[in-house]
Parts: C-alpha cells; sequence; structure tokens
C-alpha cells in the first residue's frame, strides 16, 4: 500500500508520516512547498536511516496512493482538495484529520468530500491524537482513534492502516455525519490540555477490550 500524507509537513501530518515509514509503509509528502517536502524527507531519513518515503507538492504526492491523509488547516479545505482532485484515483480513499475551528453542523471531513469528485471516498481519523506523541517514536501512542465513515470497508481499511502504529487503537466511531464529534472532541482536548500544561491528552475507551476492536474490523 502506498499512502500520502497531504500536509505531511505539519505537525500531526510529520508524525504519522514517522510512524507509518517505520511500519515499513511507503509514505509519500504532501506539502504546497517542494522545498519543505524534500526537507521533511531528510527529517524522516535522520530519524529512521533507510525508509520508503518520497515527498513533492500536494497535488503530485497523492498519484497513485492507495490512501491520502489530509492533515491540513479546515481553511485550506477548499484551496487543497481543489488543488489534488485531479490526480486523486478512484479507488483512492481521503481520510479527513482536520478539525473545524467551531461546530458549523457539517463536519471537515463532510466539507473535505464536497470538494472531491463524486463519489468520493472519504473517512476520518486521527482528530484526537496527539501530535506529539505521534513523533516521539521511543513511546507507543496508547491511544484510541475513532473511525468516522459511511462506507464499511473504506473503514476497515484505514483501522488495518493505523493499527501499524504503536499502542494507537482504531476504534469504529460511526458514520462520516458522526465526525463532527470527533471535532468536538479535539476542542474538548485543546482546553484539558491548556488547564493542564500538557499536550498530549486523548482518549481510551474503558470497557472496550482490544478483542472486540479487532472483531468489529474481521481482524
Amino acid at each position: 500500500m502506498k499512502v500520502a500524507v497531504v500536509g505531511g509537513t505539519g505537525d500531526l501530518g510529520f508524525g504519522l508520516v514517522l510512524r507509518l515509514a517505520k511500519a515499513g509503509v511507503a509514505v509519500a509528502i504532501g506539502s504546497r512547498s517542494a522545498e519543505r517536502a524534500a526537507q521533511a524527507v531528510s527529517r524522516v531519513s535522520h530519524v529512521l536511516g533507510a525508509a520508503e518515503v518520497s515527498g513533492s507538492v500536494n497535488r503530485e504526492s497523492v498519484k497513485g496512493c492507495n490512501a491520502a491523509f489530509f492533515t491540513i488547516p479546515f481553511e485550506a479545505i477548499a484551496e487543497i482538495a481543489g488543488d489534488v482532485a485531479p490526480a486523486l484515483a478512484e479507488d483512492c480513499i481521503a481520510v479527513s484529520c482536520i478539525v473545524s475551528p467551531s461546530d458549523s453542523g457539517t463536519s471537515s471531513a463532510e466539507l473535505l468530500a464536497s470538494h472531491l469528485p463524486k463519489p468520493a471516498k472519504v473517512v476520518a481519523a486521527l482528530h484526537t491524537v496527539s501530535a506529539s506523541l505521534m513523533q516521539d517514536l521511543d513511546s507507543p501512542v496508547e491511544a484510541d482513534t475513532f473511525i468516522f465513515g459511511d462506507n464499511p470497508e473504506d473503514k476497515k481499511t484505514i483501522a488495518k492502516l493505523l493499527r501499524l502504529v504503536e499502542g494507537l487503537r482504531p476504534v469504529d466511531g460511526g458514520g462520516l455525519r458522526d465526525s463532527r464529534f470527533g471535532e468536538t472532541f479535539t476542542r474538548f482536548l485543546i482546553g484539558i490540555n491548556k488547564r493542564y500544561g500538557l499536550s498530549h491528552a486523548g482518549f481510551r475507551v474503558t470497557g472496550l477490550r482490544d478483542e472486540d476492536v479487532w472483531r468489529r474490523w474481521g481482524f
């Protein structure tokens, strides 16, 4: 599987690149700037040594990818989605990791889907996962991420991929519209971090056994 991380030079995006590349996944880092993408590739090489990682502008990064994670600012959805849409393969799953600054009633994932060719394959994930923990390869993430989407097979594909991140447990969060709850959780966690001087608050669903999570996905 080949994966693109659009916005892979940012904190969460770069952490995801590191974690997936460490697990042996071929990763393409996308950026508005080819120079920044190349610099990110050098950083990955410095941390991991040999890894199957490339870098280019966003539109080039998604070519031939099976999944494209969008770790971009909410305000850039229309611009960046419009730029990469012509290069996105029909069977590529677009994964929204985007968080809106406020609850408008429409999730960022739904907004992203509206800027992609129809019928777009869109899933949402990683809203509540700490970027600092994702970049700390010495420690397992030890958190749940909620996977939202309307197509069970697309969600399963992304859950299987994110399971490669040590300590990260992908939990079925429901349909794509429900991803607005994941974004709300993120805004809530930002407040927790501020009040307690943290940078890595997250969620773990108590009472949910690992075997139940894997059975749900058919692993």
